[in-house]
């Protein structure tokens, strides 16, 4: 009943707009929730134009990032049949830098631990099950989602949001569970990290959800405790008990899964092709794991033959024969 009555007191102002496809309606608008003080959670909403229901996948920013987070690769999700919401967490978004002004790796580098305190981190978190709540309550997406079918995505803050909502532990917060969202039946981490302060087995013990993991071989942040890029493999490697996959790109950095650098006219040589790979390989997970396309489903095993020579890819599904092998990172030899 309090849940009800609290979905039932969120405040939404939201308005519709064609996006330059010109297949998918673009909707901006805000909830509130009076159960966390009033809390304010922009969100970006992409809907295919059609009758659906369609799966639906819930997009988590990076630190300092905004609900415009990585719109190439989410309007191309939602060209191809998907629901995709991105929420803008208050207290680690792009208000971290001040007056609302141009997102920069500098600026993200100079402010960002000011989004990384554990008030922060309740805040995003508490947003993924408001989020879906709130999604489900409103009349307008009223059979257009299918809620049998949802998955979540996040890139480097976004992605720890991800994996917390799949049932990461977080020694920091002895209440994680209640940050676990049944609903999410697969998922992707755009440069997930190792777990602070915690065992990597242990911490992702509770993950019991097919994922898809990507990262570069200049993968780094000012922030991180992995010692090389590669320690970002972590998830996959520990994560057992689920169908996992890794995409490591030949020179992907950090920001190139938030597609910063593409709107801001700025890409590096090599870039586009990465960036095609990205998007083509969280399609077909998408297509595998929220539309249960067989054929999707069987390309995902030849991932390491199909990402050479942009990268490797590693494959970790019963159903695909034995594990691609991998160097275990630190901690799990």
């Amino acid at each position: 009943m309090i849940r009800a009555l609290v979905i039932a007191a969120a405040l939404i102002v939201a308005a519709f707009r064609p996006a330059a496809a010109g297949e998918v309606e673009v909707r901006y608008g805000e909830w509130t929730d009076p159960a966390r003080e009033g809390r304010v959670v922009p969100y970006k909403l992409y809907v295919p134009k059609g009758a659906g229901p369609f799966p639906l996948v819930l997009h988590s920013h990076g630190l300092g990032g905004s609900r415009e987070a990585s719109t190439y690769l989410l309007n191309a999700v939602a060209e191809a049949g998907y629901v995709v919401a991105t929420v803008q967490h208050a207290g680690s978004d792009t208000g971290i830098l001040g007056g609302g002004r141009p997102v920069t790796e500098a600026g993200v580098a100079a402010a960002g631990r000011t989004g990384m305190t554990a008030a922060a981190a309740r805040g995003r978190y508490g947003d993924v099950p408001f989020a879906l709540d709130r999604l489900a309550a409103d009349p307008a997406l009223a059979g257009r989602i299918d809620f049998g079918h949802v998955g979540m995505s996040g890139h480097s803050y976004g992605a720890l949001s991800t994996l917390t909502a799949v049932g990461q532990r977080l020694p920091a917060l002895p209440d994680d569970t209640r940050y676990a969202e049944p609903r999410i039946k697969a998922a992707i981490a755009y440069s997930p990290n190792k777990p602070r302060a915690d065992d990597a087995r242990q911490a992702f013990r509770r993950v019991k959800t097919p994922m898809m993991h990507f990262t570069g071989t200049e993968d780094a942040t000012p922030f991180d405790l992995e010692k090389s890029p590669f320690e970002r493999s972590t998830p996959f490697q520990a994560i057992a008990g689920a169908d996992q996959y890794l995409v490591i790109l030949d020179g992907g950095d950090h920001a190139l899964f938030g597609a910063r650098r593409l709107e801001g006219g700025r890409l590096k040589p090599g870039d586009p092709a990465r960036l095609e790979v990205v998007k083509a390989e969280t399609i077909r997970f998408w297509d595998a794991y929220l539309k249960n396309d067989a054929g999707a489903s069987a390309e995902l095993c030849r991932l390491p033959q199909r990402v050479d020579p942009a990268g490797d890819g590693y494959v970790k599904a019963a159903r695909c024969g034995p594990p691609t092998p991998i160097a275990p990172v630190e901690g799990l030899r």
